[in-house]
């Protein structure tokens, strides 16, 4: 190990640790933002799409590929569905559905890139789904359901993007493209959407409303994915998945200090049981890996 080598490592952790921090304030300003689903996803996009271009600056005039345009789509689909899942429902509610991404990664795994799940694979997605199963217990309303479901979507997305990230041919710099491309392309979809419908001051925003829109797009989603792929590409897939959530437990933190939102008890049963599963299946298969062994993902 070089002498740089610890400090590199230290600089990766604490670049993880901003940008957990970071990505949880979604759920905050998304509702503290005066503008509906459509309204803040179409700027928090367009700010984030020239934030991440304007610093890592990968090139994304190529020819795109059927799986980097899937990149694109299914981040973009992530990001929409969550914020109106934010907006229906509790933010604890939308960020421990979406959060429930690798039951998804698990089965379009197998069935895309021929990676067979583990027993333990499977016992945590019992685990998972009983813990997502706590979110629709007792009365709900009509958004709160809509809500819920916005947020699954919201975690199939997400496995799928995640599963694409690790599809034959994609590089490092095709992952940050898709990204890009695909928050142009929903600021894109959305801005005639948003025309027609003409809802409150979508196109005229106030003060306090522009500030929170800004922070999304160029510290929330733009930094935050910046501090992250900084991170990852100094410190163990481990360590980065470990640290990663913080994001679904701060998330609703900030929700219920600033706004006083309380995500009620079912939820919060629900969601520590699948940051507990998700955490553990991290650990146990990490301690199942043994010097000399192979490393691909399982």
């Amino acid at each position: 190990m070089s002498g740089t080598a610890p400090e590199s490592h230290s600089r990766g952790m604490g670049a993880i640790v901003i940008a957990a921090v970071l990505l949880s304030t979604g759920g905050l300003f998304i509702k503290a933002v005066d503008l509906d689903a459509y309204g803040i996803s179409m700027w928090r996009s367009l700010l984030a799409a020239v934030t991440i271009w304007a610093i890592l600056r990968p090139s994304i005039w190529k020819r795109p590929s059927a799986t980097f345009l899937a990149i694109a789509v299914s981040y973009a689909g992530m990001l929409l569905f969550l914020v109106i899942a934010t907006r229906l429902t509790t933010a604890a509610n939308a960020i421990f559905l979406q959060f429930t991404a690798p039951l998804y990664v698990a089965v379009l795994a197998g069935l895309f890139l021929r990676e067979r799940p583990t027993r333990l694979d499977l016992t945590t997605l019992a685990i998972t789904f009983a813990g997502m199963s706590l979110f629709f217990v007792g009365k709900l309303e009509t958004d709160a359901l809509a809500g819920n479901l916005f947020g699954l979507a919201a975690g199939v997305c997400f496995g799928c993007m995640l599963v694409l990230f690790r599809a034959q041919g994609v590089s490092a710099e095709d992952r940050v493209a898709a990204v890009i491309i695909g928050n142009v392309g929903l600021a894109a979809v959305l801005l005639p959407v948003n025309v027609v419908r003409d809802e409150g001051d979508v196109f005229t925003p106030g003060l306090a409303d522009t500030a929170g829109l800004v922070f999304m797009g160029f510290a929330q989603i733009g930094l935050g994915y910046i501090a992250m792929a900084y991170g990852i590409a100094r410190v163990a897939a481990l360590e980065a998945s470990l640290i990663n959530m913080v994001e679904p437990v701060l998330n609703p933190v900030w929700v219920f200090i600033f706004l006083g939102e309380n995500p009620g008890g079912w939820a919060v049963l629900g969601g520590g049981i699948i940051v507990a599963a998700v955490t553990s299946r991290i650990l146990l298969g990490e301690r199942g890996r043994r010097p000399g062994a192979a490393v691909a993902v399982r």
